[in-house]
């Protein structure tokens, strides 16, 4: 019998941490995938368990909304349940909980299982060896999973972009290539370089579309949307799609 959500546990360390000494939202998205990560083993889905048959975790988009973040030194906790999957989707949903057990905020993922080789999308009712049962909980916190950020295709965009970004050593984490997380670091960086306070943001959109390889250059574009709504995009340099990302502040 599957349990009705997962959960962890994290500090927020001072290196975490933005300029505001709260934790960096790009840092609270790896945090939520950490847990995302022992929720899928919790249903039978562990990332080594998929190996064996060949499989991998791809995340295709991402909504976070915050009432605050987590302050330097504070304990706070993700839950994290599965609502099932729709022919190739997952869908994971979050609650994220301050130090005294109060919701500052929820989350929904969407991911896919994929040919650890070839990164092609899996049917998981065609792959043997999958438990069937994935639903924890049959609850979405927004009402609807998160929808994709409509990337526009490089050519059509104006002017020079207004940040450049290499995935350098740094920036590589352990599949060798540039993290997810990272993508929004960068848009917020590209919000910062055009005199926007990163550090009011309360809500973001992310739609994943590529994998940054090392030594690869990015650019990152923005756009203003509407009052306090930016929109950023990151193309490789032969004009490949990255991501986009819809980032509200307060």
């Amino acid at each position: 019998m599957l349990p009705p959500y997962s959960d962890m546990s994290f500090t927020v360390k001072g290196t975490e941490c933005g300029s505001d000494s709260r934790l960096a939202p790009n840092v609270l998205l790896g945090d939520l995938q950490e847990t995302a990560d022992k929720g899928a083993g919790d249903c039978g889905y562990d990332r080594y368990d998929l190996k064996k048959l060949g499989a991998c975790w791809i995340i295709l988009r991402m909504r976070v909304r915050y009432s605050r973040l987590p302050d330097w030194r504070e304990t706070f906790s993700v839950r994290t349940w599965s609502t099932g999957v729709q022919k190739f989707y997952f869908d994971r949903e979050y609650e994220i909980r301050g130090e005294d057990g109060e919701i500052i905020g929820e989350g929904t993922s969407t991911w896919i299982l994929a040919d650890i080789n070839t990164h092609r999308p899996l049917i998981p009712a065609k792959v043997e060896g999958l438990p069937k049962e994935t639903v924890q909980q049959d609850r979405l916190v927004f009402g609807q999973m998160a929808r994709a950020v409509k990337i526009p295709d490089r050519d059509t965009l104006s002017g020079e972009p207004a940040i450049l970004k290499y995935a350098d050593h740094s920036e590589l984490d352990h599949n060798h290539h540039v993290n997810n997380t990272r993508y929004l670091a960068w848009a917020l960086d590209a919000l910062y370089k055009q005199g926007i306070d990163a550090d009011r943001t309360n809500e973001i959109l992310i739609t994943y579309s590529s994998e940054v390889h090392p030594g690869q250059k990015v650019e990152i574009f923005t756009d203003r949307t509407e009052e306090g709504l930016y929109t950023v995009y990151g193309y490789k340099n032969d004009g490949k799609k990255v991501f986009a990302a819809e980032i509200s502040l307060y």
